[in-house]
């Protein structure tokens, strides 16, 4: 039984290790979907501030207002509405 307490340790240290990498990554993954929000709110909201309609598409704040972001990475559901009501915006982490 000895014999297998070192290899059992090292399984043990692994797996925690797993663990703690997969949980990293999920929590960096929220935390960039939150920085992009933040960056199309604050696209959406300029764009309303100084031409006093919302754009018509996501295209055009990144034309427009220097809205860049990984398109192989997210997904950017931009429902326009009109003109004077605020787009419905979901972001969407693709899958690999």
């Amino acid at each position: 039984m000895k014999k297998f307490l070192p290899v059992f340790l090292i399984i043990a240290v692994l797996f925690a290790f797993s663990l703690m990498t997969d949980h990293i990554t999920s929590s960096n993954d929220r935390e960039q979907i939150k920085i992009l929000e933040t960056a199309v709110t604050r696209s959406i909201s300029e764009c309303y501030a100084l031409e006093g309609a919302y754009p018509p598409d996501i295209s055009y704040l990144s034309e427009h207002y220097g809205l860049t972001y990984d398109t192989q990475k997210y997904f950017i559901d931009y429902q326009y509405i009109g003109s004077n009501l605020r787009p419905d915006v979901t972001i969407i982490k693709r899958t690999e």
